[in-house]
């Protein structure tokens, strides 16, 4: 008779600890269902860093040769074929009002979606993907010496999965709008 109490008890702890874990286990999806993140592909060119937004980018390739255009901005470096088809080829960090470090070259070329025009962006390197819930994101963020016409926030190092640093976000559109002509 020992054995059956022994046995009624363990069935008796084993059920306490499911329901335990399945009342542990709803709370937590109610906690991740109300935190609403964006993800952002950010990219390094220089000491800074950017986010884009992961639906506005299309693919990501290493650089490739450019083909020049004479006499356009300092931030278009060019054209480049993409499976066919000619893309813009734009310097990120210029095309923010940074000054390009002469000494690095473009390791990525980011192709954009969304956009009127075919356009490619040139960083540095891309460094990988950050989630950062919205409310982390500050959108008053516009004295960075950028052209403040073009960010849309700012991640502080750490928000979210992928933030190891701070990065500036990027309103694409905005940024392509500038050197469409």
């Amino acid at each position: 008779m020992t054995q059956t109490r022994s046995g009624v008890g363990q069935t008796v702890r084993l059920d306490a600890l499911r329901a335990e874990r399945a009342r542990t286990l709803a709370r937590r999806g109610q906690a991740e269902a109300a935190v609403t993140t964006r993800s952002y592909l950010v990219c390094a060119c220089g000491a800074d860093r950017f986010g884009l937004p992961l639906a506005q980018v299309a693919q990501v390739l290493p650089a490739r040769p450019v083909t020049a255009l004479p006499g356009s901005a300092p931030a278009i470096l060019g054209l480049i074929a993409l499976a066919g088809r000619v893309v813009s080829l734009l310097a990120l960090a210029p095309a923010l009002g940074r000054r390009a470090d002469p000494d690095e070259e473009a390791g990525h070329v980011v192709l954009v979606r969304g956009v009127a025009i075919p356009v490619a962006l040139s960083v540095s390197r891309v460094l990988g993907v950050a989630e950062i819930p919205e409310a982390a994101i500050d959108t008053a963020y516009a004295e960075a010496g950028l052209s403040a016409e073009a960010v849309s926030g700012y991640a502080p190092a750490g928000a979210g999965p992928g933030a190891e640093s701070a990065f500036v976000i990027i309103d694409l559109p905005r940024l392509v709008r500038r050197y469409h002509a």
